[in-house]
């Protein structure tokens, strides 16, 4: 059930500055292969740590973790997403957008390209590349027009 619900609240991630609005959260993906054993129970308890416990600095040890044990997984997409916005909330941009880049250029039919697209954005405005953070705004405005990234990147243009 938690996995198919991985919907944060507004409160429920600190968003280093990020009105909770453009908060995205990942909504977890049946797996396209059969899973391991211990699979979905690690993909679980690292989401756990931030839904359910709150514990953020232990989740990117668990998100790294369920990473190297099952880089191919189902989850997979879903798993670097998590740990790039746990990074993200951090500010450690660098590390962040490593893992968005991942989602976006590894996993490009994943429901959460566009929120990668959009992160790695915002993280390129907020480290002085206006240039670049515009042309990925562009870039999930045109490509992804009915998601919800689409309208925060349309905020983030017109302003």
């Amino acid at each position: 059930a938690l996995k198919q619900s991985g919907a944060l609240q507004g409160s429920a991630m600190p968003s280093a500055g990020v009105d909770s609005g453009s908060v995205s959260s990942p909504t977890a993906s049946t797996p396209t292969q059969a899973p391991q054993a211990g699979e979905d129970e690690a993909y679980e308890n690292a989401v756990n740590l931030i839904l359910k416990s709150r514990e953020y600095d232990k989740a990117i040890p668990a998100f790294q973790s369920f990473i190297s044990r099952f880089p191919n997984s189902g989850y997979a997409p879903n798993a670097h997403y998590w740990l790039g916005q746990l990074l993200f909330n951090k500010q450690q941009w660098s590390e962040a957008s490593e893992q968005f880049n991942i989602v976006a250029n590894r996993f490009t039919d994943s429901s959460k390209r566009p929120d990668a697209l959009l992160k790695l954005g915002v993280i390129a405005e907020r480290t002085g590349d206006s240039s670049t953070a515009r042309q990925l705004f562009q870039q999930v405005v045109n490509d992804y027009p009915d998601s919800s990234a689409k309208r925060l990147a349309e905020s983030r243009l017109n302003n």
